[in-house]
């Protein structure tokens, strides 16, 4: 879902906003998520979601499918 590339541009976005520039948007792929007014805390969290997809892709995409069948007779 997430590539290191994405964890990188955000990181520079934290970076930026730290040392007093406003980064208002921040690109991944094809998809650019623009802040209206830029939180730390937001970008932190961002952060966060990437990295955990980067440690465990199938954390991020898990999903459990269970088929049962019957012939009807019993």
């Amino acid at each position: 879902m997430y590539s290191k590339q994405n964890l990188e541009a955000i990181e520079k976005a934290i970076s930026e906003l730290q040392s007093g520039r406003r980064v208002t948007s921040v690109w991944y792929g094809d998809t650019r998520i623009q802040y209206a007014s830029v939180d730390l805390q937001d970008l932190l969290n961002f952060r966060n979601r990437i990295k955990a997809g980067l440690e465990d892709p199938e954390k991020t995409n898990k999903r459990q499918v269970i088929f049962t069948t019957s012939k009807g007779i019993q």
